[in-house]
């Protein structure tokens, strides 16, 4: 038998994903079966819930070239290679896509507080204040949620 998981359980919350995956994985790999899975979830052997090598799992990474003079620049190189890759170069991918520099600090600033387990600090009110989610876009979108069907 032969499966192909692309970010397969994405969209759900991450402990969700990461823990229906590692056992789908296992579960796969008890049976004999090969399997290409794509994913961020690095966790899932950061956590020891898969560890490569062992137990039929085998990890390859994408690998990248991160110049010395940039760590903001990342080059693809379109080749694997062993091993559990150390970062998804999420932020990288983001810069390079040219993703506005604000959100990019942001979810850097949100990256380091969850990896060091520290309390992600809310916006200030200023920059709130330009928020999609003031009380006359909330009933909006509680509106527009509250729709059951759109065909008719």
């Amino acid at each position: 038998r032969f499966v192909v998981f692309f970010a397969y359980f994405t969209g759900t919350a991450p402990a969700s994903g990461i823990s229906v995956m590692a056992s789908a994985l296992q579960r796969l790999a008890d049976t004999k079966c090969k399997v290409v899975c794509t994913t961020h979830f690095l966790e899932m052997f950061s956590l020891g819930l898969l560890k490569d090598g062992v137990a039929g799992i085998k990890a390859v990474r994408m690998s990248i070239h991160i110049p010395e003079s940039d760590e903001d620049d990342a080059v693809p190189l379109f080749k694997l290679e062993d091993g559990v890759a150390s970062s998804s170069a999420g932020l990288v991918c983001a810069r390079m896509a040219g993703l506005n520099k604000k959100v990019v600090d942001r979810c850097a600033e949100i990256t380091d507080c969850l990896r060091d387990g520290k309390k992600i600090r809310p916006l200030p009110e200023s920059v709130n204040a330009n928020s999609p989610f003031q009380a006359n876009v909330k009933s909006a979108i509680r509106l527009f949620l509250a729709v059951d069907c759109w065909k008719d």
